[in-house]
């Protein structure tokens, strides 16, 4: 019993912490890199952490042995990581500094207190993360999602969202920093374009925390309580760990006089911090369930659908981080940035388009699975992880450089190690589900 807790601790705790951790380091510096920034960089770092998941949740065969296994997952986070990071956060690191710019470039700021600072990136942290949990929790709700029931959960975040919108714009000294005694800064963005960055980033931030608390409050009131450990947990955990890490603002007092890339070792430590929340909601929702709980679990009834959501996310996710991967490429070593995203965009949107109808006519008209297929949907998921990871980890070595430059091959060198580490933990998890796989057939089992 002791050996099986131990195990079972490694494989639903350590293991997926240290994975999705190390997938975090790497993708998420690269989402401020050359090439990518925003949504985009996020749907770089969301496919990849959403086919990790589902890669060590997955088991081969009809039934799963983890609630939250579904092919739906990589497309969730693809999706809900890329939505999350839509916004900026450039104006809340100088808080930590205890300053409020009004006009960067003119040198103009008013003092502030650094508890401003550890205020905006816990609530910036908690559905930058926490998003992406939200569609997560729904691949894998406890009780059948009909129509009606998908209709009130969007309603419930997207009224949420639009109600803390119209709250922020109606009393702007209660969120705002200093309003109260910058009033007439805040109405003058001319003279103080910060502040019209400032206004932006927070209400933005405020947006999407109300999308966030929207689809926890439906979770809450349908008492799906695993679904709302998960969200909640993603959600704080991040919070906090990007409070506590100040966007490395700390870095300049450590090491003074270091010329050193600190606001990527900020991103970096920011992706570590996702990864870690959703490897403690993984082991707090995610271990394996009774024999009981697995046989009452109805057989997937729409198989088709679920191979061709997962595909959507690789094809989508991977298919948009090459290209952004090869326009940053071309931006350190060519120039002309624009020319080469409006190029790429003619190229890459047809073919992904291409790709997704050809998955559709090849899932649904020449490998039709029927309905209630006891067999496995992905059994090609040990080399459609394997994609990932090296596809992702090309394009992090095409946008560090130049390599002239000693700062980029520290962290080209970094990205080499943390692949490494999802190496191990990726092949470990393949060697533990064989070796079940093998158990469930064994004569001797019965």
């Amino acid at each position: 019993m002791s050996n099986n807790r131990k195990s079972d601790l490694m494989h639903d705790l350590v293991l997926p912490t240290i994975l999705f951790a190390a997938l975090g380091g790497m993708t998420w510096a690269i989402r401020g890199c050359s090439g990518f920034g925003g949504s985009d960089g996020c749907l770089f770092a969301g496919v990849t952490w959403g086919a990790a998941w589902w890669f060590i949740a997955h088991d081969a065969g009809a039934a799963q042995s983890r609630r939250y296994s579904s092919g739906w997952i990589i497309l969730a986070l693809a999706a809900g990581i890329s939505y999350s990071g839509g916004r900026g956060w450039m104006q809340w690191p100088s808080f930590f500094e205890g300053r409020l710019q009004l006009d960067y470039s003119a040198g103009k700021f008013v003092p502030i207190s650094r508890a401003y600072g550890f205020l905006w990136l816990f609530i910036a942290g908690v559905p930058w993360a926490g998003l992406g949990a939200c569609l997560l929790a729904w691949c894998g709700s406890k009780r059948t999602t009909k129509i009606w029931h998908w209709a009130i959960r969007i309603a419930c975040g997207i009224g949420m969202a639009y109600l803390a919108r119209y709250i922020y714009r109606a009393y702007p000294q209660f969120f705002l920093p200093l309003y109260s005694s910058l009033e007439t800064q805040y109405h003058d963005f001319a003279a103080n374009p910060n502040l019209r960055r400032l206004v932006r980033d927070c209400g933005a931030a405020i947006f999407h925390l109300g999308l966030f608390l929207g689809f926890l409050a439906y979770e809450i009131g349908r008492r799906d309580w695993k679904n709302v450990t998960l969200i909640s947990t993603v959600g704080l955990v991040n919070g906090i760990g990007w409070a506590a890490l100040q966007n490395w603002k700390w870095a300049a007092v450590l090491w003074p006089g270091v010329n050193f890339n600190f606001w990527r070792c900020w991103e970096s430590s920011g992706g570590i911090s996702i990864g870690i929340a959703y490897g403690i909601a993984y082991f707090l929702v995610n271990r394996r369930m009774s024999e009981e709980e697995i046989a009452a679990r109805p057989v997937n009834p729409y198989p088709n659908i679920e191979r061709f959501a997962a595909y959507v996310g690789l094809v989508w996710g991977l298919g948009r981080s090459i290209q952004y991967g090869l326009k940053g490429w071309a931006n350190i070593y060519i120039g002309n940035e624009r020319y080469w995203e409006a190029l790429l965009w003619k190229i890459f949107t047809p073919l992904i388009l291409v790709c997704l109808i050809g998955l559709a006519i090849y899932i649904y008209k020449k490998k039709r699975l029927p309905k209630g297929y006891e067999g496995d949907l992905f059994p090609h998921s040990f080399w459609l992880i394997w994609i990932v990871l090296i596809v992702q980890n090309i394009i992090a070595q095409l946008v560090t450089g130049p390599l002239t430059n000693w700062n980029e091959v520290v962290f080209g060198i970094y990205y080499i190690l943390l692949f490494l580490i999802t190496a191990v933990v990726v092949y470990h998890f393949r060697y533990v589900q064989l070796h079940r796989a093998e158990c469930r057939m064994s004569p001797s089992t019965l």
